[in-house]
C-alpha cells in the first residue's frame, strides 16, 4: 500500500509539477511561521541546563508596599528586600531549596597584574543557587555555604571570561580576579549560559554576602533588588508553598502598623512570570495562550483555502482516472483514504522543508526572533532540537493535510462514475 502510494506521488510530481511544487512550497512556508513560533516558546520555557528545574520551580520578582492601608495608592513598587526575603522566604520548611540573587549590573573584571579588562553582567546569589540552577563546570567548584555563611571573596566566571584573561578555563582556577577594583578568588569556570535563562545569566557569580550593599539588612525595609526562586520537590507543592508564602507576609503585615506588603499573587511559576515583566505590568497567560492560539489558527486557515482549491484542481485533472477506479469497484471511503494518502505525503515533504526553513530563519533573524524580555539576543540552544518538535510539526503536517484536502477528496469521490468518466464535477 506504501510503495503504491509512493510511487503515485512520484507519478503525480512528474505529471503535476507546478501544482505539486507549490503545494509543498505553501505548506512549507505555513510550518515554517508555526514551527518558528513554537521553537522559541520552547527555548523560551523548557527545563534545560542550567535552567533545568523550570518546571518545578516558583519565583517572586517583584513585590508592592502599601505605606496607608487606609490609602491604597499610597504605594510602590520595587524587588523584594533582603529583610523581605530573610523573613518570609528563607524560613519555608515546604520547598527543597530557596536561592536569593542580586542582580549587580555591569561590572568591570581584570586580572591581577595584566593590562586586559572585561565589561560583564555580576550576579550575586547564595550557596543554594547551585543546587536549583545546575551549572557544568570546565573545572574547579561552586563556593560552598561555609564560604557564604562567611562572606569569603569567591566567582564563579563563565568560559568565555576564563579564556579571555586567563588563555583557559584551568588556568583561571585559583587565580585573583578584580571585580570593580575588589579582590575575588576564581573557584569555578562554568560553561556560558544561554541568554534565554534569564535567571541564571551572568559572566561572573560571587556571594551576595561579600558585597556590602546585596548584604544590607535594614528591619521594615521591604523594597530592594534581591530576586527568589524557590524549588519544589514536584509542581504538586506549589499550592502547599504559596499558601505558607501568603502566612508569612500575613504574619509580617502584623508588625508592620500602617504598612502592607503584597505580592501581587506570587510566587508564579515559570510560565506565568515570562508575563509579569514588571511590576504593575502583567498579561493575563490565558490572553496569552488565546493571542497565539488565534495565530496559529489563523497561519493554519489561509494557506489550507489556498491548498484546498489546489488540490481541488488536481482532483478535477484525475476524475477519469477516480472514475475508473470506482467501475471497477473501489469505494467512496477507498478513494478518499488514497487521496488523503497522497496529499499527505506533499504535505509532509512541505513539512520537513519547512521545518528547516524555520531553523534557517532563527539563524537568519537570530537579532529579532531569539531577542530576550530585556532587549538581549540569546543563541540557538539544544532544547530547539528536541523530539517534541518534530512530533509538533508533524501533528501540524497533518492537521494541514485534513483542511485542505479532505473536502476536495470527498467531493471527488461522491461524483458519478459517469461525470468522472466525462471529467464533470
Amino acid at each position: 500500500m506504501m510503495k503504491k502510494i509512493l510511487r503515485q506521488v512520484a507519478y503525480q510530481l512528474g505529471n503535476q509539477p507546478l501544482l505539486s511544487v507549490i503545494t509543498i512550497l505553501g505548506t512549507a512556508l505555513a510550518i515554517a511561521l508555526i514551527m518558528v513560533i513554537l521553537i522559541v516558546y520552547q527555548a523560551k520555557t523548557a527545563d534545560y541546563s542550567p535552567e533545568v528545574n523550570r518546571s518545578r520551580s516558583l519565583y517572586v520578582k517583584w513585590e508592592r508596599t502599601v505605606y496607608d492601608k487606609k490609602n491604597p495608592n499610597s504605594a510602590s513598587h520595587s524587588r523584594p528586600s533582603l529583610w523581605l526575603v530573610k523573613e518570609v522566604f528563607y524560613p519555608l520548611k515546604t520547598p527543597e531549596a530557596v536561592c536569593v540573587t542580586y542582580e549587580a549590573g555591569e561590572v568591570l573584571v581584570g586580572s591581577s597584574g595584566s593590562d586586559e579588562e572585561v565589561n560583564t553582567p555580576l550576579l550575586l546569589t547564595d550557596a543554594d543557587f547551585w543546587k536549583v540552577y545546575r551549572f557544568h563546570f570546565l573545572a574547579g567548584k561552586p563556593f560552598t555555604d561555609a564560604d557564604f555563611q562567611s562572606g569569603i571573596k569567591k566567582a564563579v566566571i563563565v568560559e568565555s571570561v576564563a579564556r579571555r584573561l586567563y588563555g583557559g578555563v584551568d588556568e583561571a582556577i585559583g587565580k585573583q580576579i578584580l571585580v570593580n577594583f575588589a579582590d575575588y578568588t576564581v573557584c569555578g569556570v562554568v560553561e556560558d549560559v544561554n541568554r534565554f535563562c534569564e535567571f541564571a545569566w551572568s559572566e561572573v557569580y560571587a556571594p551576595y554576602s561579600s558585597n556590602s550593599r546585596a548584604n544590607a539588612v535594614s528591619a521594615g525595609q521591604t523594597s530592594g533588588n534581591h530576586m527568589v526562586t524557590i524549588l519544589a520537590h514536584s509542581a504538586d507543592d506549589f499550592d502547599a508553598i504559596r499558601d505558607e508564602v501568603s502566612r508569612g507576609i500575613a504574619q509580617l503585615n502584623t508588625t508592620l502598623g500602617d504598612t502592607e506588603v503584597q505580592l501581587m499573587g506570587q510566587p508564579d511559576d515559570f510560565r506565568t512570570q515570562l508575563n509579569r515583566k514588571y511590576a504593575n505590568v502583567y498579561e493575563n497567560l490565558d490572553a496569552a495562550y488565546w493571542k497565539y492560539g488565534i495565530m496559529i489558527v489563523i497561519i493554519l486557515l489561509v494557506p489550507a483555502i489556498n491548498l484546498s482549491g489546489l488540490t481541488h484542481t488536481r482532483m478535477r485533472r484525475r476524475l477519469e482516472e477516480l472514475g475508473i477506479r470506482k467501475a471497477f469497484g473501489a469505494t467512496q471511503g477507498e478513494l478518499v483514504w488514497q487521496v488523503l494518502n497522497e496529499n499527505f505525503a506533499l504535505t509532509l515533504i512541505g513539512g520537513l522543508l519547512g521545518l528547516a526553513f524555520s531553523y534557517l530563519a532563527l539563524w537568519l533573524m537570530s537579532g529579532w526572533l531569539l531577542q530576550t524580555v530585556w532587549g538581549a539576543t540569546a543563541t540557538m540552544n539544544v532544547s530547539m532540537i528536541s523530539p517534541i518538535v518534530f512530533i509538533v510539526a508533524f501533528g501540524f503536517c497533518l492537521l494541514l493535510n485534513l483542511l485542505s484536502a479532505y473536502i476536495p477528496a470527498w467531493r471527488v469521490a461522491h461524483t458519478p462514475i459517469v461525470d468522472s468518466l466525462n471529467q464533470k464535477l
